[in-house]
């Protein structure tokens, strides 16, 4: 089997601990990659400097580096100075870092504008993130203004700058109405320059919106009913290569300890980049035969022998110190 480098979306290693141990555990879970909130970027800005992360990220063995997503980039009325200064921010980040992309999303807003009036814009961003040495790539979203991937296509397609791509997340294109086949025939193979990996449901589960789905029910890679070994070689077709972005969102992954969570959802994806190298070899086994950690769908947050207590100086007279907090989200601000 090839060997894969995989890259842990802001989601994935979302915690409470300082990002430098956060980023010490992506790397030794076996990530080469990460992407950076703007959370992430704001703090550290204010706090240790972008100097200091990657010093950071070079001892943790990251080397693919992926900020935003920036959302509200375009020209419209209700632009504030924050949107600005995120703008900013992670132009800065991208500059100190070596990013190797920054991620856009398109207009989720109750009164989205057209994507033609957002391709000026757009191009002009392209530009801006090519100066610091980062590809500018748009990530559609089935509740946005480019619902689907192949309109989103078509958009960056237009827009002809040779410094933007397309971000292809598995769970927004299926739940966005795409196939193997629409993909196939409908995604540029010069556009296609990132991918996240996520599995899910047949359907979307009954009371939640697609919004709410992508927010607490991204399944660990091969744990879904997704024909994900089927995805990633019609996107290998379409010239995607390395690496492959990993985004789990579920209750279960945010209560494991952040280590564990990792190494987990590194061991899910491998098993299914290892079945999409298999076509025409023996089929590769559902997962590592090696020891891994327990796996989210068995883990037990109340088994004291898998989570020790966690002391909480802050913790009342009253409040018990058995059951561990859970590691908090990313906050992006962003629905997904």
């Amino acid at each position: 089997m090839q060997e894969h480098d995989l890259l842990a979306t802001s989601w994935t290693w979302a915690g409470d601990e300082p990002i430098a141990d956060r980023v010490r555990a992506v790397g030794d879970a076996g990530f080469s990659g990460l992407s950076l909130s703007l959370d992430d970027l704001h703090e550290v800005r204010a706090t240790t400097g972008f100097t200091a992360l990657r010093r950071v990220l070079d001892r943790a063995g990251i080397v693919w580096v992926q900020l935003g997503p920036l959302d509200r980039w375009w020209t419209h009325v209700d632009r504030s100075t924050d949107d600005e200064a995120d703008r900013g921010v992670v132009l800065e980040a991208a500059a100190t870092l070596g990013a190797w992309q920054v991620v856009v999303r398109a207009d989720t807003g109750v009164h989205p504008v057209t994507p033609a009036a957002m391709a000026a814009d757009f191009t002009h961003l392209a530009a801006q993130a090519e100066k610091v040495g980062a590809r500018l790539v748009l990530e559609p979203e089935p509740w946005s203004n480019l619902p689907t991937v192949e309109r989103a296509s078509r958009f960056v397609a237009a827009a002809g700058h040779p410094n933007a791509g397309l971000l292809l997340d598995a769970m927004h294109t299926l739940r966005g109405g795409s196939t193997l086949a629409s993909i196939a025939q409908g995604v540029a193979p010069g556009v296609l320059a990132a991918v996240e990996l996520s599995d899910g449901l047949l359907h979307t589960p009954s009371g939640l919106t697609l919004a709410e789905e992508s927010r607490t029910a991204r399944h660990l890679p091969g744990s879904g009913a997704w024909d994900l070994p089927g995805l990633v070689r019609v996107l290998r077709s379409l010239g995607h290569e390395e690496p492959w972005g990993v985004e789990v969102r579920t209750a279960a992954h945010r209560a494991m300890p952040l280590s564990d969570a990792l190494r987990t959802a590194a061991a899910a994806t491998r098993a299914v980049l290892d079945a999409a190298d298999a076509v025409d070899e023996p089929a590769a086994p559902a997962m590592p035969t090696t020891p891994a950690p327990t796996s989210a769908v068995d883990f037990d947050v109340t088994a004291p022998s898998v989570i020790p207590p966690v002391p909480r100086s802050d913790a009342g007279p009253d409040v018990g110190t058995d059951a561990p907090a859970s590691r908090s989200d990313a906050g992006t601000g962003a629905p997904a």
